[in-house]
């Protein structure tokens, strides 16, 4: 999670078998728990947010976290399904595809290439490969990938808030 206004956040990870103490890389603090133990802690960071970001949230992020909650039996603390046009919600997915005016729907990372955004995928990680990094032991190294998600998302963020989202407060140019 990144907050994009002051670009503090947090990124929850587990490492089976291993013993990652906390640590910070920037304003970014990076931790390690169960499942079940990082859903508890999204949960409890959501609810104190007035609005959140994502790139396909909605068909993906979303209902796996709500799902996998579920089987914990942890209860949401807020709507992360609300009304998809005006709530608190901003599935960049849904905004770059006018919500399915445009047939195509780009990734993150042909998003990032077209707008000149450093990709999270530049170094090589995709994420079909983070199931075999996950068994190989490789789990701060997944963890930095998910921060690279986040930091091209809220640049994404940025284009969509400045250059595509119509706003008349705000002068072209």
């Amino acid at each position: 999670m990144l907050n994009p206004d002051t670009m503090r956040g947090g990124v929850y990870f587990q490492a089976p078998d291993d013993v990652v103490p906390p640590f910070e890389e920037g304003s970014i603090t990076f931790q390690t728990g169960t499942e079940k133990e990082i859903l508890r802690n999204f949960w409890d960071v959501i609810k104190t947010y007035d609005q959140f970001i994502t790139f396909n949230g909605r068909a993906f992020d979303c209902p796996f976290i709500m799902i996998r909650s579920a089987v914990y039996m942890l209860r949401p603390s807020r709507d992360l399904m609300p009304n998809r046009y005006s709530g608190p919600h901003i599935d960049l997915l849904d905004q770059l595809t006018f919500y399915g005016a445009s047939r195509r729907r780009f990734s993150l990372d042909m998003w990032c290439k077209a707008l000149g955004i450093k990709s999270p995928k530049s170094g090589g990680i995709t994420g079909y490969a983070v199931r075999e990094m996950f068994l190989s032991g490789r789990h701060i190294e997944i963890a930095r990938y998910c921060l690279r998600d986040l930091l091209a998302t809220r640049e994404l963020l940025s284009y969509w808030e400045n250059y595509i989202r119509f706003s008349p407060e705000r002068p072209s140019g």
